[in-house]
């Protein structure tokens, strides 16, 4: 018999185990941006972060801080930046757990 898919369960582990790499908090959305050209640039207390897309189009997004250091993972293969840029959230709930306000 064939295993039951559960795609949202599949989802959170598979966050939580790269949060887990990078060690950091998995509150948060990932962008996996692997062939992308990247960097990261300081702008007196700013940090940005730059890549750019396919059309060459430059994106900045904001890098988030804790404690006035930039939230940057580093691992041997991969760096992690925790930054602010436009995306859409697909909030997840349960409908058990729906209350109405109606």
């Amino acid at each position: 018999m064939a295993k039951r898919k559960e795609p949202i369960q599949d989802f959170l582990q598979a966050s939580k185990r790269v949060a887990d790499l990078f060690h950091c908090e998995g509150d948060l959305f990932l962008k996996p941006l692997l062939d992308t050209e990247w960097a990261v640039r300081r702008d007196e207390d700013f940090y940005f972060l730059c890549y750019w897309l396919a059309n060459d189009k430059k994106v900045d997004a904001v890098i988030v801080k804790k404690s006035g250091e930039p939230l940057l993972y580093r691992t041997k293969e991969y760096t992690m930046v925790i930054a602010i840029d436009c995306v859409k959230i697909g909030f997840i709930f349960s409908n058990h757990k729906n209350i109405s306000e109606n």
